[in-house]
């Protein structure tokens, strides 16, 4: 079953902007479904709508905006360990912190190193029921010690598997409104 994005939950802002796309998009495809042009825009239009309206000139640039969230992840298996060349299994329960479409950042006892490639378990289901868990590869491209001896390490998604990707899609447009506006 089709899980769809509720589109009248959307702010204002982004309503216009998804409208105009579909506009657009009917040109060359007359019978596109405003759920199908929604979905195009949130992969094509969202990162490039969301920095040039909240994009701030302390920023960091990044390619995906980020969301701030509090999320359990589980890292499940160290599959490249930069100084290593084989698999360990591993069960690492942190935080992530905040999250994109290209990755994220988590807060964990244990430190991982620099170019490792690790597969990750998030628990959407702990902040929305409707969603599944999604499993994925990242590859380790930030860590710092924090003043709370923990570590904070930042992730690149290389690939997302099953009905991940929609899913983390889901999570981000449905949780923007509140974000933005809260």
């Amino acid at each position: 079953m089709r899980k769809y994005i509720r589109y009248d939950k959307l702010s204002a802002e982004i309503k216009d902007a998804i409208y105009k796309y579909w506009e657009a998009a009917k040109q060359n495809k007359p019978d596109i479904a405003l759920d199908d042009a929604m979905e195009d825009w949130f992969l094509h239009q969202f990162d490039a709508f969301m920095i040039a309206k909240y994009h701030t000139q302390g920023d960091n640039m990044r390619k995906h905006f980020r969301l701030d969230v509090e999320i359990p992840i589980r890292v499940v298996e160290l599959l490249i360990e930069s100084s290593k060349d084989e698999a360990e299994a591993l069960e690492l329960i942190g935080t992530i912190v905040n999250i994109s479409k290209g990755g994220l950042y988590f807060i964990s006892d244990i430190p991982l190193e620099l170019s490792s490639i690790i597969r990750v378990v998030i628990d959407f289901r702990a902040v929305d029921n409707e969603l599944t868990d999604i499993e994925a590869l990242a590859m380790v491209v930030r860590h710092d010690r924090r003043e709370d001896n923990r570590y904070g390490i930042g992730v690149m998604f290389s690939s997302i598997y099953d009905n991940g990707k929609r899913n983390l899609n889901i999570f981000i447009l449905k949780n923007l409104s509140y974000y933005l506006y809260s």
